[in-house]
């Protein structure tokens, strides 16, 4: 991909939709398209970021290994979202790993032009921090999911996100396999097993793979969760 096509990707983003043309250009200058085939690494935990992601085809999957070998995924990037920027303004080694779950494409914004961006533009400091304030209110919001909420309620909640941003309410595609889904939302992916039939045998859902059909949305919403 050349400067001109990576221009034309960055001013589409959402973070530098009203940048002038030149500070594109400029942008483009020090971004990168990197070709990640699935399974690959992007970033390891403890690597220094030099700088921050933005994810054009593909499915990005952050997570860390707990100190028992376990895995626990922190979240799935989908297009047109970015990762990445907290660590970079931080200034500090990535806490987590990043891998690519699909075949990928992700543009690699270099620190210094981010940086030299940010010193020209105020509108680009508000969105990032508007992001980050954004990220960080639904970090309080999984916390409080997982310390508070069943495994019914985790499951009837995540279902009913993912169909809130589906073109199709009603049928719904999981991003992932139901271990990934199950490590996303803490629980294991046995109980997640149990909690779909239980919401299938309930007539709420109809589960066909990674396809769900939400057959009954107010059901679904009002369920009485007692696991």
């Amino acid at each position: 991909m050349d400067r001109t096509s990576i221009a034309h990707h960055l001013a589409e983003f959402h973070l530098f939709s009203q940048l002038q043309p030149g500070l594109i250009e400029q942008l483009a200058a020090g971004t990168r398209l990197l070709q990640v085939p699935r399974g690959d690494i992007l970033f390891n935990r403890g690597d220094r970021a030099n700088g921050f992601y933005l994810l054009l085809e593909g499915q990005v999957k952050l997570a860390v290994i707990s100190p028992q070998g376990e895995e626990k995924v922190i979240g799935l990037i989908r297009p047109g979202n970015s990762f990445g920027e907290a660590v970079l303004f931080l200034e500090r080694a990535f806490p987590i790993y990043a891998q690519a779950m699909l075949d990928t494409r992700v543009l690699l914004v270099s620190r210094d032009a981010i940086f030299g961006i940010l010193d020209h533009d105020v509108t680009v400091v508000r969105r990032m921090l508007a992001g980050l304030a954004a990220r960080n209110h639904q970090l309080v919001n999984d916390i409080e999911a997982i310390s508070l909420q069943t495994s019914t309620q985790r499951l009837i909640g995540y279902l009913l996100q993912i169909s809130a941003d589906s073109p199709d309410p009603a049928n719904v595609r999981l991003p992932a396999n139901k271990s990934t889904i199950a490590s996303m939302l803490n629980i294991t992916p046995e109980t997640l097993s149990r909690v779909m039939l239980r919401l299938q045998n309930s007539r709420l859902i109809e589960v066909h793979g990674k396809e769900i059909a939400i057959t009954d949305v107010a059901g679904l919403r009002n369920f009485e969760c007692d696991f």
